[in-house]
């Protein structure tokens, strides 16, 4: 039982971003990506809010996963 829903599950999963990812391929012509604009330029403002937030974030999920894996190995 356990395998059909998993098995169902990944099919929804494939269904859902076909639909999610079609708007986007569907793009007009004259539109032409540039992955470049994603990075920031000379003399442009950094976003340090945005930075600290994600290096904060990081930080929290490497300490909590260390916490959780090294718990088995106490010693008691």
């Amino acid at each position: 039982m356990k395998t059909i829903a998993r098995i169902a599950t990944a099919l929804a999963a494939a269904l859902v971003s076909v639909f999610v990812a079609a708007p986007a391929l569907a793009s007009e012509e004259g539109v032409k990506f540039d992955p470049t604009e994603q990075f920031s330029h000379a003399g442009e403002p950094l976003q340090v809010g945005a930075i600290l937030i994600v290096g904060f974030v990081l930080l929290i999920v490497v300490l909590l996963l260390a916490q959780a894996i090294s718990a088995p190995f106490e010693k008691k």
